[in-house]
């Protein structure tokens, strides 16, 4: 508080409000927590208001706004840091929100420890090495992954080219393994992208041989690359769209990987089910 009655603020280069005699005292959240909570901002296009390092009004993105009325605001209850969106003008549910800015409800949880599903990290070497693939073969031109920051975590970004080579999409490989429990978040796409058939660039080496295999999300299908066969990835089990099926029209055998599980037997009732498969599809069960 200076002479005249009025605290005065100011930050870091972290973004942290530090202890000064004229300093606003505001340590309550790490300065990796501050950090993701200002990306959490950059999803948010316009005009801003920033309060404080943990405090913004921003264009709500659900509505017309022309001022800013979503708060946008970081804060810790018994689950951790969480950043918590307000409508202030029109009430905007929140899944609305974060569906027109391309966010999870997971992005906006921070704490590691007491989150369900916290964002471990996923690096290309530990990767590589969990699907028992070279990783110069991983890194090249035929897959091309690349390891990239997402969250202040190592994280995975894979390409999904279309029938020309042109990359249309692109999925983030975030946690290597499963979680214990709750539901599977080892996936994020990138923003605005759609899903899609992972491999239509490499569609007509599966038309000269006459035969592809089908299999659940990338890595499956990066192996059978590696071993020299056509391979198509579906990312989840359950994402087969029957609108896919015309990449496979001049396909004369479609061999269906299943996986021993839960997940194999949905991948396997979607996709046999295709009309426009039908007559070509192939069971292969995995050991």
């Amino acid at each position: 508080m200076n002479a005249h009655g009025v605290w005065l603020v100011s930050s870091d280069s972290t973004g942290i409000l530090r202890h000064h005699e004229n300093y606003i005292v505001n340590d309550t959240f790490s300065s990796e927590e501050l950090a993701r909570y200002a990306k959490v901002l950059e999803y948010f296009p316009g005009q801003k208001k920033i309060k404080s390092s943990t405090d913004a009004d921003v264009l709500c993105p659900a509505h017309g706004d022309n001022n800013p009325s979503l708060g946008v605001d970081l804060r810790r209850n018994g689950a951790g840091p969480k950043v918590v969106l307000t409508c202030r003008s029109h009430e905007c549910s929140y899944e609305c929100i974060i569906q027109a800015v391309g966010l999870t409800s997971e992005d906006l949880r921070f704490d590691p420890a007491n989150g369900p599903n916290p964002i471990e990290g996923c690096t290309l070497k530990a990767y590589a090495a969990e699907k028992r693939l070279p990783l110069d073969f991983l890194e090249g031109d035929e897959v091309a992954l690349e390891q990239i920051d997402y969250w202040g975590k190592p994280a995975i970004s894979i390409p999904y080219p279309d029938e020309e080579g042109n990359v249309v999409s692109e999925r983030f490989r975030i946690n290597l393994h499963k979680p214990p429990n709750g539901p599977d978040e080892r996936f994020r796409w990138k923003k605005g992208d759609s899903p899609l058939l992972y491999g239509l660039h490499r569609l007509q080496e599966a038309r000269e041989a006459g035969y592809v295999f089908l299999v659940e999300g990338e890595s499956d299908a990066q192996v059978c690359w590696y071993y020299k066969e056509p391979a198509l990835g579906v990312p989840g089990a359950s994402n087969w769209k029957d609108e896919w099926a015309p990449h496979l029209a001049d396909i004369a055998e479609i061999f269906v990987l299943v996986e021993p599980d839960g997940g194999g037997s949905t991948f396997w009732k979607k996709v046999s089910n295709c009309p426009g498969l039908s007559g070509r599809v192939k069971k292969a069960v995995l050991p």
